[in-house]
């Protein structure tokens, strides 16, 4: 028998015994017979495997025989070391990095060392600060709040902090690309100012009718869970662009104001405390905004919060459609 399962089964007796005593007294005082006479079966069982493995380590730890606790310490350490030893492994990095002179990409590739938990970030800060300090490369928290670090790998828009290095290791090898729905500047570095700009257009943030009611109010605006609910699953997003990236519509027209944005209309539209009203409605209500999406689905795929912007928009669409046929039944009245 293995020391560690000699050990394991020597304080799993201990422990039992007591219970079983205490489940025989229990069985007595409630005059149970039946099962008072089983549980003197199995005190007498466990009470002979601890004498029998007490004395037997006792024995052991007096000839320096391998059964003792500290034995089987030290070969479950030993074991765990080589198993940490063995999950360490080279992965390649094949990069596509914008040249700034040249106007292109190009590829280099790197060898990183790895374990189970390397993320793709990881790897990126060791190529950069081990082997090449030329290496653009943008991050900040580095736990999936900011957004900053977002690339392609193997073909996907992720965030690198987020993405497992060996897990996403095919043959030995990643791939890693910067973002194509954005301006290159450097290696994996994108422009986001047009970005940034198309979010800003769409004025995120509550409207109210009285402008100086946000500052000199002193009570505040009560919302049901329903109310909250309308719009919250919307909220959690991060700014990282990669719905951006993924969106074939936004590769191929940069007039569309592409599904963050667009998310946001409705995040904001459904919010019980904006007063913005048809206003908010129409920021959308164009083909360079709802009407353009062609409803792929490939934003809320890559989504590192599950906000499914691709589900916003076409909310948004009925909700617009909606308003368009009230205000059209509304004139038809008249």
């Amino acid at each position: 028998m293995k020391a560690s399962h000699y050990m394991a089964l020597f304080y799993a007796a201990m422990v039992a015994v007591p219970l079983l005593f205490a489940a025989e007294t229990i069985s007595i005082y409630l005059n149970y017979l039946k099962m008072s006479a089983v549980l003197d079966v199995l005190t007498a069982i466990g009470l002979a495997v601890y004498c029998a493995l007490g004395f037997a380590e006792v024995y052991s730890q007096r000839n320096g025989k391998a059964n003792s606790l500290l034995h089987g310490i030290v070969v479950s350490a030993g074991k765990r070391e080589r198993v940490r030893k063995k999950a360490g492994q080279t992965v390649g990095i094949n990069l596509k990095r914008f040249s700034m002179e040249e106007r292109r990409l190009e590829s280099s590739t790197y060898a990183v060392k790895a374990n189970r938990f390397t993320t793709v970030l990881d790897a990126l800060i060791s190529i950069k600060s081990e082997q090449d300090s030329t290496l653009a490369v943008r991050y900040s928290c580095r736990m999936g709040i900011c957004g900053s670090c977002g690339v392609v790998i193997n073909g996907k828009p992720s965030l690198a902090c987020e993405t497992p290095l060996m897990e996403n290791a095919r043959n030995g090898r990643v791939e890693i690309e910067p973002m194509r729905a954005h301006p290159l500047l450097k290696d994996l570095v994108t422009d986001f100012d047009d970005f940034f700009a198309k979010h800003k257009e769409i004025h995120p943030g509550l409207y109210r009718k009285n402008e100086k009611e946000q500052s000199i109010t002193k009570s505040v605006y009560p919302q049901s869970k329903e109310e909250r609910d309308m719009y919250l699953p919307f909220s959690y997003c991060i700014m990282c662009g990669l719905c951006q990236d993924a969106c074939p519509v936004a590769n191929s027209n940069k007039e569309f104001a592409g599904p963050q944005a667009l998310s946001q209309v409705y995040r904001y539209a459904m919010d019980s405390r904006d007063q913005m009203g048809a206003k908010r409605l129409n920021l959308a209500n164009s083909l360079e905004g709802a009407w353009g999406c062609e409803f792929a689905g490939a934003c809320s795929e890559v989504c590192p919060k599950g906000v499914d912007p691709a589900a916003a928009i076409q909310s948004l669409k009925f909700r617009m459609f909606r308003e368009n046929a009230s205000e059209k039944e509304g004139s038809d009245d008249e």
